[in-house]
């Protein structure tokens, strides 16, 4: 009995006793800290993972040949021979392509790790063509027919046979006799050309059925392949099919699996297509003196990219591709009109990429910083809320013990014994469960504020120490409020860093891009550096009509508004912490409302300005029949082809400079966008003639580029500017072309084939059918857009969704933490509340007066911090975006205009002034319990 009674006397039982005497506010503080570990811990890890997703889908953006590490080495031949330690190819193939195999092997191996752990085993094709093989018989003016041929060593590996045969190898044949003379003959300056050398097998291909059909070429005929002036029968010996289609390997051939239908400047059809050879059958060609390619690359694998470490993998490629790589020995063979490929140099379109993904993924980093900014300054505020909650439940325990005797240093111990015990295994479960609710990589900074988390309680509380003696304790009304110089300088700080954040934000604007700069703290911590700022004035301004209602119920015969008006006057509950949460709660709210309702506008626009119509074809090239049966399609108003997207010239001042000519109708375009917002300009004289100059519109790249160029031409020609236009075109997705009308084109362009044809459903008109029925005309390989599947698809990416996840989420806990600070700021009054509301219930004072009286306390003061969070809300769209480029989110190419949805700010605004005066009704209900008696034995203040 005796050990038990000391056991609970001591140092460790005390603590335990006071724990459990009133574990409520402990526990509270225990969920707030595993609350603010659980989100420090997910939220950089959905961060990373949302940046991750975004990268992947902007990599599927490009065709596989675009990011692999490439070499394509035209007009040169492959280094042949046996490898020398043996490679996965089969035997037979490795006796010819084996020392190549070696080579690309060899150079992989000098990747840095990262690049090499997203790249698959190399590959390898040797392309020849293209090369004319009519049709036996075939007269002028009838359909050419143009053949590239494929040599890939692993050719089973991609395709499978679905009719005939594989190729067979062809007899390779005795080298000439004299090899060419490199470089010719230094007297002469004369270089020896080789005779091509054919052979009369024909020399055996497999293609796809698209390929036999569009060529018209059956299983079993042969036709003759030119080979500089003699010629090589070539034979189809079977059709196959693509063991994977969507594989990045056709990517890297000229035309992979449908041929290439287009017209000739005579208007006859020329359809282009690709075969495949046996690869062995390379050897006896090589002196045929075809057109070559030797396309060499490792592919990327796009699933294994993360965007943590884009910067690792982009330094990677930056030094594989800087250096060259012996592909062979670079000699000319025997009897070889073209060298053997020699030292090579890779290139790949993947840093572009991930350098795009990075600057994207930066300025989303930027905007949910200014988003979280607000939210993490509430949970922080609500933190100490609860530590002081939990210091008023152990004030009277530690103030006797200091009565007794207790040192400062012995409370504090106890304080910080407490803190510890409340925030490290609730910061360490908080953690947990964030590190498994999203699994990913999100660094070590969540971590570290999961730590200081767990360390917040003590902090606090220790904090709290110095008022412990009751002989310190005073009336709050008694005390000044003022605070004296040292709020007047707190305050004016504030301001200035407030002000400072803002002029810095609006200096900067949009001129330096987020993926440069990174996230600024400073500029990110606007939004809540206006609301501290906001929140002072309140504090500052507030007692003034607060002063005005005490006077005017002095006057009036009833109690509780006099009471309950001098009260929050003398002696408030609510202070700077209150203030922030309820300010920072509806700021936040109408922001993000806003932020969203800007972003879903900006989406719409878009959507609109990049499908430029109702509806877009897109695929082609359309024939004659196919653009008539468009226009005459059920609901159709009118249509506009886009009849030319080709590479031209711009001179300017004797330097050359690649874009694109686009061709249309201008009248016919007129028609489709008319009355269209994101129209783009078409003046009259666009489609005159008359002139030695042709008219044009130009991008802003474009007229940029010519500023203050004394002469400029397109393709040796003059043109005069009729207009600028800052961005892309419906026509094209490239910012940098030249618009022209097709009446001034025809010396630009052989052939009007248009890819693209835009058009204008009539009034009323079912959309889904149109669409469906300009799809059945299209083909499946084309297709047709409309804004709506444009915004659907913007709206689906990650960084959007992450956005509007982000926005969401800030509302929901703004709210719910505006409401808990509300809650516990009463909480904290309630001491003083049970020494008042009894005794005022002894003399008459009614229950419905005494909830009156705790509304009194924290009600004044929740009206104007709602009023000045509801102007802050207004005002922060309109200097937050100043710096934040939107952009990236929208898929536009300018900064969305600042929209205020009516209907979705009022919702969000109605549901935080629900969430608000709930919390203010439910917790004026609490602290009229206390008896009479019990208030009376209470230690009276002073």
């Amino acid at each position: 009995m005796s050990t038990r009674h000391h056991s609970s006397l001591s140092t460790t039982g005390l603590l335990r006793r006071q724990f459990f005497a009133a574990p409520f506010a402990a526990v509270m503080l225990a969920l707030l800290v595993a609350g603010g570990a659980f989100l420090a811990t997910a939220l950089p890890r959905a961060v990373a993972a949302m940046h991750t997703t975004a990268l992947s889908q902007h990599l599927e953006d490009f065709p596989a040949r675009t990011l692999d590490v490439v070499s394509s080495n035209r007009s040169n031949l492959p280094d042949l021979g046996p490898s020398s330690g043996g490679t996965t190819l089969p035997d037979d193939i490795d006796a010819v392509w084996g020392q190549q195999e070696e080579y690309l092997l060899d150079a992989r191996e000098r990747m840095e790790p990262e690049l090499r752990r997203v790249t698959d085993d190399p590959l390898s094709v040797v392309i020849a063509g293209p090369s004319d093989t009519k049709k036996p018989g075939a007269g002028l003016g009838s359909a050419s027919y143009v053949l590239n041929t494929g040599f890939d060593p692993r050719l089973e590996e991609h395709v499978e046979l679905t009719s005939g045969e594989w190729p067979s190898p062809l007899e390779a044949l005795a080298p000439q006799e004299e090899p060419p003379v490199e470089g010719g003959d230094p007297g002469t300056g004369t270089v020896e050309i080789p005779t091509p050398v054919t052979t009369d097998e024909p020399l055996e291909i497999v293609a796809t059925e698209a390929f036999a059909e569009s060529m018209e070429w059956e299983v079993g005929q042969v036709r003759e392949m030119p080979a500089g002036a003699a010629s090589q029968p070539v034979e189809l010996v079977g059709t196959f099919a693509p063991i994977d289609p969507d594989d990045g390997f056709w990517s890297h051939l000229p035309v992979p699996l449908e041929p290439s239908v287009a017209f000739s400047a005579d208007g006859s059809l020329r359809v282009t297509g690709f075969a495949f050879a046996h690869p062995n059958s390379w050897p006896a060609l090589e002196s045929a003196q075809l057109p070559s390619t030797v396309e060499l690359w490792y592919p990327v694998a796009t699933d294994r990219v993360r965007a943590d470490r884009s910067q690792e993998l982009r330094t990677d490629l930056d030094e594989f591709t800087s250096v060259g790589y012996m592909m062979g020995d670079g000699q000319w063979p025997p009897g070889q009109y073209f060298r053997t490929v020699g030292m090579v140099a890779f290139g790949s379109g993947l840093g572009d990429a991930l350098d795009d993904a990075a600057q994207a993924a930066d300025t989303s980093d930027a905007v949910l910083a200014t988003i979280a900014s607000g939210p993490i300054g509430v949970v922080v505020a609500v933190l100490v809320l609860g530590a002081r909650v939990v210091f008023e439940r152990r004030r009277t325990g530690l103030e006797l013990a200091a009565a007794r005797g207790a040192s400062d240093s012995q409370l504090r111990g106890a304080l910080a014994i407490e803190g510890l015990v409340i925030g490290l295994p609730a910061a360490a479960i908080g953690s947990v469960l964030g590190a498994l609710a999203v699994p990913a990589d999100g660094g070590t900074v969540g971590w570290y504020i999961a730590a200081l988390f767990a360390l917040t309680p003590m902090v606090l509380l220790v904090a709290s120490a110095p008022a412990l003696s009751p002989l310190r304790r005073a009336r709050a009304d008694f005390a000044p409020r003022s605070g004296g110089r040292f709020r007047w300088v707190v305050e004016t700080l504030v301001a200035i860093v407030a002000v400072a954040a803002v002029v810095l934000l609006l200096r900067r604007g949009l001129t330096t891009a987020a993926g440069a700069v990174g996230v600024d703290p400073l500029l990110a911590a606007v939004p809540l550096l206006l609301s501290l700022a906001a929140c002072l004035v309140v504090l500052r301004l507030y007692p003034i009509p607060l002063a005005g209602i005490v006077r005017s119920t002095s006057r009036r015969s009833g109690l509780v508004a006099f009471l309950g008006s001098a009260r929050a006057l003398r002696d408030p509950s609510a202070g700077v912490v209150p203030v922030l949460t309820v300010v920072v709660g509806i700021s936040v709210a109408m922001f993000s409302a806003t932020l969203l309702g800007t972003v879903q506008a900006g989406v719409d626009r878009a959507a609109d300005a990049r499908v430029g119509a109702d509806v877009s074809v897109n695929g082609g090239p359309f024939t004659l029949d196919q653009q008539s049966a468009f226009a005459e399609v059920p609901g159709v108003e009118a249509t506009a082809p886009v009849y030319a997207t080709t590479p031209v010239q711009v001179s300017i001042d004797g330097r050359l400079r690649t874009t694109t000519l686009i061709v249309i109708d201008t009248e016919e375009m007129r028609r489709v966008q008319a009355g269209r917002e994101d129209a783009v300009p078409l003046p009259e004289a666009l489609a005159s003639t008359d002139g030695d100059e042709v008219p044009v519109i130009i991008s802003q790249v474009i007229a940029d580029s010519i500023d203050d160029a004394d002469q400029v031409e397109i393709n040796r020609d003059d043109f005069s500017v009729l207009g600028v236009v800052d961005g892309r075109t419906p026509f094209m997705s490239r910012s940098s072309w030249v618009l022209m009308d097709k009446a001034n084109a025809e010396r630009f362009v052989s052939t009007f084939v248009p890819e693209t044809v835009l058009v204008r459903t009539e009034p009323g008109a079912d959309v889904d059918q149109v669409v469906d029925d300009l799809q059945a005309i299209a083909g499946t390989e084309s297709t047709v857009t409309t804004p709506e599947t444009v915004r659907a698809e913007l709206g689906a990416g990650a960084t959007t969704q992450g956005l509007v996840v982000a926005l969401i989420g800030a509302i929901v806990l703004t709210g719910l933490l505006t409401a808990l600070a509300i809650v516990l700021t009463l909480v904290v009054g309630r001491g003083a509340r049970e020494r008042l509301l009894p005794l005022l219930a002894t003399l008459g004072l009614r229950r419905r007066g005494e909830r009156a009286l705790v509304a009194w306390e924290i009600g004044p003061v929740v009206v104007a911090a709602l009023v000045a969070g509801v102007a802050l809300g207004v005002a922060l769209p309109f200097i937050v975006l100043q710096g934040i480029d939107l952009r990236t989110f929208t898929g536009g190419d300018a900064q969305p205009a600042v929209v205020f949805d009516p209907v979705l700010i009022g919702t969000v605004l109605v549901a935080s002034l629900a969430v608000t005066a709930l919390a203010v009704l439910v917790a004026s209900r609490t602290g009229g319990e206390a008896s009479a008696a019990r208030a009376m034995r209470k230690e009276e203040e002073g």
